[in-house]
């Protein structure tokens, strides 16, 4: 082994890790998955949100020219061949949004209609 500049044994790189470095490693680790977790949690809690409700999506929103009530009576999302929420329900999810829901009556300019039902 090779000595450190405190005096003690260090390993060389050929000796892998010594217990100290992956207790560290571990501890890292779980710190990091935590982390996830709650980025997670929080996302989650966004998902119910209105797109127009979160800020994040303020940019996104603004260039899609996205509204919760569509000035269109025939263009709506819940007709949009993009959306993904219920028949029945008034709100649902949107691959144009990472975070949030659309209403069911909202419209952009992506809108694009439904292929009719065979």
């Amino acid at each position: 082994m090779a000595e450190d500049v405190r005096g003690g044994a260090r390993p060389r790189p050929e000796e892998g890790l010594t217990r100290r470095e992956l207790g560290k490693l571990g501890l890292g680790a779980a710190v990091a998955a935590g982390g996830l977790l709650l980025g997670a949690r929080r996302a989650r809690a966004q998902d119910d949100k209105l797109v127009t409700e979160i800020e994040a999506n303020a940019p996104i929103v603004s260039q899609l020219q996205y509204v919760n009530e569509s000035p269109f009576p025939d263009k709506h999302c819940s007709n949009c061949v993009l959306y993904q929420g219920a028949p029945d329900s008034d709100r649902g999810k949107c691959p144009l949004f990472v975070q949030g829901v659309v209403a069911a009556q909202g419209h952009c300019m992506s809108w694009a209609p439904k292929p009719a039902a065979s």
